[in-house]
């Protein structure tokens, strides 16, 4: 793939970085800045006569002919603004003009890969957060040592993982048996799930002894539960518990035995761009970034990912949904030179959100976990009219019913199979629920939709998903929801008795949905946390299916009823509260079932799922 080579990206990220100092100072565009919490859409904040006044400043017009020049010097030909010319710049460029954006440096999207600084230790969203015993102190300042202490780890004493913190150098360390090894890259770690740890490995037989690439070490450390797990520990201990690993261990070896390669694995979805990816002859992976520039030194979110002295643009950033921004840039600002995800189909819109938000396999060997041809080692793209799914094959986890996802990061499958992609009235898109230029909460949830009144003019409603009105904004006249006004809902406080009469018709429970138990609350119902990221369960079902209590009984899995509520909340039924949540085929799972079958189910009192007669 052409584009911004590395091989000058020094240079230009130094040309850049001289020539925009002022103008960042000016601006404070190297301050993070916590996002507008009520964001909904981007056009919500565009201002196009500010964005187009902030091109024509001097500082911005001077650094588009830098990059015009280091392009066309780069590609050999006499202009780079043809779409089809167009290369990864980063999300600075984006903005240097579109003001409004700069606090999506806040939002998971821009988070995922961090460089582990200790001055943002313990600050979920920028530094290494695993602090177990919650005394203050992140567990590697602490020095924490998995031999002195029972855990997830006990059975590979007396080389159990130990961790360290070197302050001269600020280096972060695992140590496992004989190798001490440094963490360069932290994963997650945004206050919701989970932190994982991507090392380089000491070997015997590379130019600077360490490995190619990254691996994403078995200590990994839940967020909510302040605890650790053993990650794909095995492919760290052999099955005598002994280190595989040491300090004889050729690159060629770690390769061949460890299947933690992040630049194999993951690094697909986690980066905006894919200028190379090969295989060495030692079975390594080497990712080729696109470099990063304009960025401050000190964001950890900007990262030297393959290690060749260059920071890189990681995480996912605004090209991984707009598409590559050069030809936009440098056409002045020409929206036909850039990805507008909101004129595109319905297919077209939700694709760009499935191209990460899927669990699969590469095509047609399967070499990789997200999508693309590793055969041609080509990609999908924001816009392209091609479908998506050529470029995988599903690997999605599934409970008994091959419907419901037991794993994370398949939203995009959950949600094709509920229908309303492709819904006769109204095809829903992920962006109606999710605004992706968001960092509020774990869910980047909007928090206003715009639907038409009575009289035909457009109402702002405020959505929350805790109060229902993030679903009755669209639900609202329609169906079981007929006699809620668009109005009604927009002014939830004042008709929050009349709505929730009518609510509770529906659910035939009482109407409390911002309380503790959630009652009456859609999502408890129809987006059941049902899933795994860190602990079980963390992730909602996008199917939006209230799955049955029947669906326990067929297929030993969660019904809607008994994970959101009964099971551990409530004990309605004389059964006592589930003694183990993560089991669904136990006495308690199966009686509990069929109680509340009698209610939702065949011949059910509430609701009643006997097929119609044809």
């Amino acid at each position: 793939m052409e584009g911004f080579m590395k091989r000058s990206g020094l240079f230009m990220v130094s040309l850049l970085l001289f020539s925009t100092f002022s103008f960042a100072a000016n601006n404070d565009r190297f301050k993070t800045t916590v996002a507008d919490p009520v964001i909904s859409s981007m056009h919500d904040m565009e201002n196009p006569a500010e964005t187009r006044a902030r091109m024509n400043t001097p500082e911005v017009k001077k650094m588009i002919q830098r990059l015009q020049a280091f392009l066309v010097a780069e590609k050999g030909v006499k202009s780079v603004k043809s779409s089809s010319d167009a290369t990864y710049v980063g999300s600075e460029y984006c903005m240097a003009c579109h003001s409004w954006s700069t606090f999506l440096r806040d939002s998971k999207h821009f988070q995922a890969l961090r460089r582990p600084m200790s001055m943002y230790s313990l600050i979920p969203g920028k530094g290494v957060v695993a602090d177990y015993d919650q005394d203050g102190v992140d567990d590697f300042q602490q020095g924490l040592d998995f031999n002195t202490i029972s855990s997830v780890f006990d059975k590979y004493k007396p080389n159990a993982p130990i961790l360290s913190f070197d302050a001269a150098t600020d280096e972060y360390f695992i140590t496992i048996g004989e190798l001490t090894m440094q963490v360069v890259i932290t994963q997650g770690g945004t206050g919701d799930w989970k932190q994982r740890y991507l090392l380089r490995v000491p070997v015997t037989d590379t130019a600077d002894h360490l490995s190619a690439g990254n691996y994403v070490s078995p200590v990994q450390f839940n967020e909510k539960t302040h605890g650790y797990v053993a990650y794909h520990d095995t492919d760290w201990y052999g099955a005598d518990n002994l280190p595989k690993f040491g300090t004889s261990t050729t690159a060629a070896e770690l390769a061949a035995n460890n299947s933690r390669q992040y630049s194999k694995k993951c690094i697909g979805c986690h980066t905006t761009g894919i200028r190379s990816l090969t295989e060495d002859s030692n079975g390594e992976w080497h990712y080729g970034a696109y470099p990063a520039s304009l960025y401050n030194p000190d964001d950890p979110s900007y990262l030297d990912y393959d290690h060749d002295g260059i920071m890189d643009i990681v995480n996912v950033g605004c090209e991984a949904c707009h598409g590559p921004g050069s030809a936009h840039i440098l056409g002045g600002g020409d929206p036909e030179k850039i990805v507008a995800p909101s004129e595109l189909t319905t297919k077209q819109q939700n694709d760009i959100c499935s191209q990460c938000h899927v669990r699969v396999k590469s095509v047609p060997n399967g070499i990789h976990d997200w999508p693309m041809n590793d055969d041609t080692y080509t990609y999908w793209r924001p816009g392209s009219d091609e479908d998506l799914a050529n470029y995988y094959n599903d690997a999605a986890g599934y409970w008994g019913d091959g419907i419901n996802s037991t794993q994370h990061h398949q939203q995009g499958f959950d949600f094709d199979k509920s229908g309303k992609p492709t819904f006769i009235y109204h095809k829903v898109t992920c962006t109606e629920c999710h605004s992706p230029h968001s960092s509020r909460g774990e869910h980047m949830l909007r928090t206003k939709i715009t639907e038409e009144g009575a009289d035909g003019s457009e109402i702002d409603i405020p959505t929350e998903n805790d109060n229902d009105t993030l679903c009755l904004a669209c639900h609202a006249t329609h169906g079981d929801f007929e006699s809620i006004s668009v109005e009604m809902v927009a002014d939830y406080e004042t008709n929050k008795t009349a709505i929730g009469a009518i609510v509770s018709q529906h659910t035939n429970h009482p109407y409390g949905p911002e309380r503790s138990m959630g009652l009456s609350r859609c999502s408890k119902c129809h987006m059941p946390e049902i899933a795994k990221s860190a602990i079980k369960y963390d992730i909602h079902s996008h199917t939006f299916e209230a799955i049955a209590p029947a669906k326990t009984l067929d297929f030993n899995m969660p019904n809607s009823c008994a994970v959101s509520c009964h099971d551990t909340k409530v004990n309605s039924f004389g059964f006592g509260l589930d003694p183990d949540f993560t089991v669904w085929n136990a006495q308690f799972d199966m009686d509990q079932a069929s109680k509340l079958s009698e209610y939702y189910g065949i011949g059910g009192k509430w609701w009643d799922t006997t097929p119609e007669e044809k």
